[in-house]
This record gives C-alpha cells, sequence and structure tokens, in this order.
C-alpha cells in the first residue's frame, strides 16, 4: 500500500493543487497494476512525505489488523486524520472495527476474512464446478414486488387453491419477465429460470397448465382488478380523481373464421389484412389499470365510452368527482353530452378544427417535456356550450410537416412509375386505364393528392405524356399546421391547469406502447375466444406488475424502460459451486452479487438484493 499524489489545475491560469490516494499494487494476468482504494482528499498535512508515511502506517495497522512493530506516538492532528481516513474505509467497504463482513473488497488476496465468520476447507481446485446457472434477478425482483401487492392474498381470497395460486404468481411474473407464449414460457421455466424456485414451487409446469391458470384468472377478474387497484392505490398514497379512457386493438395471423371475438376492423398497427380484437382501458394518471374490458374487433371506437362510464360508476363511491381525459378517437359530440350528462369534468382532444377562432392577445406560452415551445389561449367558440383551448405545437407542426412530406414524396413515386410505363415496352398507355391508374393512386394517397395538378397527353387514345406539378398552398393552411384544440366543462379553467391535465394522457400511450412492444400482447397466437380473453387479460395482470417496479423506480428518478430493466437485473445470476474438499464434496447454490445497476433497482424498490445461499454435503464413504 502507498498513497498516490495527483496534481491538478482546473485551467491554465487557476492554482494547481494535489490530490491524494491511499492505492495498492497488484499483480492482474501478470501485469503490475495499481489500484485505487480510498479517495484521500486535498488536506495540507499530506503534503509532506514524512506524514505521508505515518498516516499509511496507522491505515494499514487499522486495516491489516496487525500492531506496529516499533509504535511511536504520532502527532495528534495525524493520528486524526488517519482516524478519519480508516472510518471512510469501513463506511465505503462495510466493515467495523470488530470485522463482521468476510467479503471485503479491496483485495482478497491480501486481507483474510474475520477468523470468527470463516469456514475454511481444504478445496481440490482441479475439481471444482460451476452447475445449473439460471437467471435470478428479474425473477427475483417481480417475487418480492408481488409479495409487496399482496397477490397471493388477493387470490387466496378468491378461493384458489395453493397449487394455483403458485402458478398464477409464476405465470404473472413470467409474462412480464419473457413474453413468450405458453409452450416457450414453460421450456424456459424448465431449463432458464429460477422463478419455480424462487416461488418455492417443486412441480414441473406445462404448457396447458399455464392456458388452465390463464383461464382461471380471467373469471376472477372483477375481484382481482379492484384489490389489485386498491392495493397499489394504497401503497403509493395515490390522489384518484383523473382517469383516461383509451381503446387500442390486437390482431391475428389467422383468418379465425369462427371466431365471435376476431373481425376485421381498423387496425393501430395497419394490419388491415389480419382479423383484430379491441381491448380497452380505464387508467390513473400514473399508468396503473383500473379495469378493462374487451370486444370485438370491428368495434368503434366511440361505441366503447357509455361501457367505461358504467364500470366506473360501478367500481367508485363517489364517481361524479372524477376527471375524464378522452382523446378525439372517442371525443364525439354525443360522447361528450353523456359525460356531461353523467355529472363528470371532461377534457378531450376535439375531433374538430374550427377555421375561425377569436384568439386572446394574451397567449400562455409554455413547454412541453421535451422544451418545446407551446402556445395556448382559452376561448368560448359560437355555437358551443363548452370551453376550448387552441394549442399551437412546434412538435406537431413538425411532426405533420414530416408526415406530408412522406406522403407527398409517396405520391410522387406513384405519378412517376405510371409515367415512366407510357415509353417503356408493354406499359400501361391507353388513356382511359392510365386515368384509371392516376385515379387509384389519388385515392391511395388522398391526404396530399388535392394539392398536385396533373395534366395528361393524348394522341390517338394513347398518353404519351404525364406531368403533375404542386399547387400554391394556401395561406391558411401554413398557419393551421401544429393547431389543435382541448375542449373541457371545467368552470373558468387556466391554461397552464388544462395542459397538465391533458398531457397525463401521454400514460395512457405508454401503457399501450408497454402492452404490445414489452410484453407482446400482439399478435394473439390462440383460437379459442375464452382462451383470447385470457391471454389479454394475464398481459394487463403482467403489466400492472411492471407499472408497480416502474413508478416505483421513478420516484428515484430512475427512468428505464422494462425492457432495460429486465437486461439490467438479468446479469444477476444463481449457480450451484460444487467444491471437492478433503473429507466432502460441498454443493454451494448461490446468486452472483449485483452489478451497480442493479444494485440501484433493487435499493430504489426496497427489495433485497440477494437470498441465503443453500449448502448441501456429500461425504464421502
Amino acid at each position: 500500500m502507498f498513497i498516490r499524489k495527483v496534481k491538478k489545475q482546473r485551467s491554465s491560469q487557476s492554482k494547481v493543487f494535489y490530490q491524494y490516494t491511499l492505492a495498492q499494487s497488484a499483480r492482474v494476468d501478470g501485469k503490475v497494476k495499481q489500484r485505487a482504494i480510498l479517495y484521500l482528499g486535498s488536506d495540507t498535512l499530506l503534503s509532506d512525505k514524512d506524514n505521508q508515511k505515518i498516516v499509511l502506517s496507522i491505515l494499514k495497522s487499522k486495516i491489516f489488523r496487525q500492531p506496529e512493530l516499533f509504535p511511536i506516538e504520532p502527532p495528534k492532528e495525524l493520528l486524526n486524520l488517519a482516524l478519519f481516513y480508516y472510518e471512510k474505509y469501513c463506511i465505503k467497504y462495510e466493515q467495523s472495527e470488530k470485522p463482521t463482513h468476510s467479503a471485503v473488497k479491496l483485495n482478497n488476496h491480501t486481507i483474510p476474512p474475520a477468523p470468527d465468520k470463516a469456514e475454511y476447507h481444504n478445496v481440490d481446485i482441479k475439481g471444482l464446478e460451476l452447475n445449473d446457472v439460471k437467471s435470478f434477478g428479474a425473477e427475483h425482483l417481480c417475487k418480492q414486488v408481488i409479495d409487496k401487492l399482496k397477490l397471493k392474498e388477493c387470490f387466496s381470497s378468491v378461493g384458489m387453491s395453493d397449487k394455483q395460486i403458485g402458478k398464477a404468481l409464476i405465470s404473472i411474473s413470467a409474462r412480464a419477465i419473457f413474453s413468450s407464449s405458453e409452450h416457450k414460457t414453460a421450456q424456459i421455466l424448465e431449463t432458464n429460470s429460477e422463478l419455480t424456485q424462487i416461488f418455492s414451487y417443486d412441480d414441473k409446469i406445462t404448457h396447458k397448465q399455464l392456458y388452465t391458470i390463464s383461464d382461471i384468472l380471467y373469471k376472477h377478474k372483477e375481484q382481482i382488478d379492484s384489490f389489485l387497484y386498491q392495493r397499489v392505490t394504497d401503497m403509493f398514497d395515490m390522489e384518484d380523481k383523473l382517469v383516461i379512457f383509451d381503446i387500442s386493438n390486437t390482431y391475428f395471423e389467422s383468418r379465425k373464421a369462427n371466431s365471435k371475438l376476431a373481425k376485421y376492423g381498423r387496425s393501430k398497427e395497419k394490419r388491415g389484412d389480419c382479423p383484430l380484437v379491441v381491448f380497452t382501458g380505464v387508467i390513473n394518471a400514473q399508468g396503473f389499470i383500473r379495469h378493462s374490458r374487451i370486444y370485438e374487433g370491428n368495434k368503434p371506437d366511440n361505441a366503447t365510452l357509455s361501457d367505461m362510464i358504467d364500470d366506473l360508476k360501478k367500481h367508485v363511491s363517489q364517481s361524479s368527482n372524477y376527471t375524464i381525459v378522452i382523446d378525439a378517437g372517442i371525443a364525439t359530440e354525443d360522447n361528450l353530452t353523456l359525460i356531461n350528462k353523467k355529472g363528470y369534468k371532461y377534457v378531450a382532444v376535439s375531433r374538430k378544427r374550427l377555421k375561425d377562432y377569436p384568439i386572446d392577445a394574451t397567449i400562455t406560452q409554455l413547454t412541453n417535456r421535451k422544451k418545446e415551445k407551446v402556445e395556448l389561449s382559452i376561448f368560448t367558440p359560437d355555437g358551443f356550450s363548452d370551453t376550448w383551448m387552441y394549442v399551437q405545437s412546434d412538435a406537431k407542426r413538425k411532426k405533420e410537416e414530416s408526415m406530408n412530406e412522406k406522403l407527398k414524396q409517396r405520391f410522387e413515386e406513384d405519378l412517376f412509375v405510371i409515367k415512366e410505363a407510357l415509353s417503356s415496352k408493354g406499359g400501361t398507355k391507353r388513356i382511359n386505364k392510365v386515368w384509371e391508374r392516376i385515379g387509384r393512386a389519388k385515392q391511395k394517397h388522398n391526404r396530399v393528392s388535392s394539392r398536385y395538378e396533373i395534366l395528361v397527353t393524348e394522341e390517338n387514345g394513347k398518353a404519351i405524356e404525364l406531368k403533375y406539378t404542386k399547387k400554391k398552398q394556401p395561406v391558411s393552411d401554413d398557419k393551421r399546421k401544429g393547431i389543435y384544440f382541448i375542449r373541457t366543462n371545467y368552470k373558468d379553467p387556466k391554461e397552464k391547469e388544462l395542459w397538465n391535465i391533458y398531457n397525463t394522457i401521454r400514460e395512457v400511450e405508454s401503457t399501450f406502447r408497454c402492452l404490445k412492444s414489452d410484453l407482446n400482447i400482439r399478435p394473439v397466437n390462440h383460437q379459442k375466444d375464452e382462451r383470447i380473453e385470457s391471454h389479454i387479460y394475464l398481459t394487463i395482470l403482467a403489466y400492472q406488475l411492471v407499472n408497480t417496479i416502474r413508478y416505483m423506480l421513478k420516484q428515484e428518478n430512475i427512468n428505464h424502460d422494462w425492457k432495460n430493466i429486465v437486461r439490467i437485473m438479468s446479469t444477476q445470476t444463481i449457480q450451484t459451486l460444487v467444491l471437492p474438499t478433503d473429507k466432502k464434496v460441498i454443493h454451494l447454490r448461490q446468486p452472483s452479487k449485483p452489478i451497480l445497476e442493479a444494485k440501484q433497482i433493487y435499493d430504489a424498490t426496497k427489495c433485497n438484493n440477494t437470498q441465503r445461499a443453500v449448502k448441501k454435503y456429500v461425504v464421502y464413504h
């Protein structure tokens, strides 16, 4: 050990100063390397080399627990300094005056564990083995958060047996971590994951058992949803006055001819070639799903609101105090009237774009989450009884411009193909057929085709030339780019208040993105309608677990998405270390130490980062 002195200077004009570090030399892979052990700061007493020797001597004596051979009485200020450094060392390496921790992270080759805590054996190094390595970190985290959610008590209260409860908890965790089919999940549980052992479930779980337990969970959907939502509300002391309604769908990659649920409709993923199933969610401002419903794939967005309001009234006591947030797909005039009639407040994105609107000269300027400028102004338009808010967003303007440019490019590419056919052998040249092709292209790109003027030159019934030019865009269109409107039945709302309420709809986007991308709710591969419902509900339960973990992390400013959390936690594995000694063979099953990022996740969720090692002996005969 030695004290390393490093020269520091903030800039070429600033004052030079020195920093000191307690370091150690060690041979690593045949090379001598220096390892920083403890940062000592910039105390001026250490500028003297003799003082450094005294402080180092005291530190080595304390750290290695070996008294000095020829002790001397050091100056009081140096003794106090050395003792201060040793206290920092003990805090950093979790060591006390009487060592209680054998895994001192300084250098295991030079600092032995405390004798009263050690267990020594003569081990045959050549016979050492590492067996049965499985993933552990994500499973260990999910188990502890499930315990916090008290799901075991919930399932027990609805009459599920201990075996069913164990399979249900494993199924929810597996869906969250692996997001695979039941067949693949059963294989992972058997060969890759420690999940069944963590839940103390000893029997093999098959894919058919996973199907069955999903059906049982869906059977008790109402009781589970009510319990789970009440539990997260109590855990996080959430103010429950805001609900967000939204709808999404997922697709099947088969015809599903005999299904009552799978119907062709408007796919959110642009899969119009596939039958769909629709699911809705009533979600709070923190992203937790209060309850959900499943509909046929051709169910229109605006036809689901009355059911969602009925569900809300059924599950809450003072429902009239709630504010409902919806996007433009649901915000029809009839639906807004229904919400108002039921006594709720609403904040909705308007389906209509007003041509003439009175904007107050005092426009409020705010910024969104990406620090982009947003202009807001509240007004009441003629012919409407509710309050409207004008929103002009730079982000939305850029998005609309980008989308329009892409659509124009695709339309021009189709026109170019038609034009090239006029001069190519075998290409379409008959004038009526050319116009048919142009008509199909205009229909396909109807959002931008009206902005083009197309001329076709004809000769003897055949088209010989095609020209297209962009029309001059009206000034009013430019002004309306990035402009949309928010409607509410609040009385005298403020721009900032309304904007903050509206932005909670981002939680819905995050929820459905997690369900579809992280938890693979799509595509649905099941054949029976009841199994489809069970699949979607199991994924929603897995999402509730995921959102609980992510919400706890957000409270500590850790904003990882779920895939990144699983990636980090998967670095922690569990394995069996086989140690052949001179008297017996020791089998030690123990998790690896979590990396720093995984430990931060454990700390933020207030979970233990490891579990007690399991030790077994086989004595030689």
